[in-house]
């Protein structure tokens, strides 16, 4: 599907965003490189993006060309020795309710979390561990390989999980496109599988009451122990608003968009956010939200 002028905002949780150039879904690999291709004839950049959860789109939009893996890329089955395969495109929601339903524990901590597999694995998602709060729980941890087009010379590879340059939020993969992974699991109780998710959708309860769009951690933890949110909070910026944009009253380290908020109106609380943390603590704020 390819579609000019798409704008960003039906395409993001932010419900934000100006038009695109051009919109592409492509529905397996090859309709990937076709797409680059496309763009590339256009003498136009491309964008790969998923469900657009972590994403601020321009007000302005994009001059380019947005590569969005969508159907084709959900497919996902069970390999032997409790091995799952999935593309890129499936949503981390759907991928906890294959495997709560096949008795495969692993994944438990991204219950909660929005978003699809890709982006799961560019951003190294996780979360606090259940049993010890210094311990991260991180999707790197549970990747066997994953598939990856190679933006240097357009080649579709597979990348052993263990020699990706995996850190906090972070993966190293910039300048490639996923498009799937494997998934090392082990079998478990279906019942002890479902208490641990049940767990972690309590642990992140204070996400419904959100109650407005939003893109989720606008940054990075700047350490252990030093929430983003806690550090903000302490400059007294929950409930400030800038146009139709406001820092949550429920968590500081989110942005909700009121009804009519612009990207402008994002930025600027964000700008807020990072000088007032530097002001009072010294601490630069490093974004995990990504602008385009």
């Amino acid at each position: 599907m390819l579609r000019y002028n798409e704008l960003l905002s039906r395409h993001t949780s932010f419900k934000i965003g100006g038009p695109a150039y051009c919109w592409i879904e492509p529905e397996n690999p090859e309709a990937v490189l076709e797409a680059i291709s496309f763009a590339e004839g256009k003498n136009k950049p491309f964008i790969a993006v998923g469900k657009g959860t972590n994403l601020l789109a321009r007000d302005q939009g994009v001059d380019a060309v947005i590569i969005h893996l969508a159907k084709g890329f959900e497919k996902i089955e069970e390999e032997p020795g409790g091995a799952i395969k999935t593309g890129a495109g499936l949503s981390l929601a759907k991928l906890i309710k294959y495997t709560s339903s096949k008795a495969l524990a692993g994944c438990e901590f991204l219950a909660s979390v929005p978003g699809n597999l890709g982006g799961a694995i560019f951003m190294n998602a996780g979360a606090r561990s259940l049993d010890d709060q210094a311990v991260f729980n991180e999707i790197k941890y549970i990747l066997l390989d994953i598939e990856v087009i190679d933006l240097k010379d357009k080649k579709i590879k597979t990348l052993n999980a263990k020699d990706i340059d995996f850190k906090y939020r972070y993966s190293g993969l910039d300048g490639k496109i996923i498009l799937g992974a494997r998934l090392k699991l082990k079998k478990e109780k279906k019942e002890n599988i479902r208490n641990r998710i049940k767990a972690f959708n309590k642990k992140r309860e204070w996400i419904i009451h959100l109650g407005l769009p939003n893109a989720g951690s606008i940054f990075k933890n700047p350490e252990p122990g030093k929430s983003a949110g806690m550090l903000i909070e302490s400059c007294d910026l929950k409930g400030k608003r800038i146009g139709g944009a406001e820092i949550s009253k429920v968590h500081a380290n989110v942005i909700v968009n009121t009804g009519r908020a612009t990207a402008k109106d994002v930025l600027g609380l964000i700008d807020l956010a990072r000088t007032s943390v530097k002001q009072k603590f010294g601490i630069d704020l490093e974004l995990e939200l990504k602008v385009i």
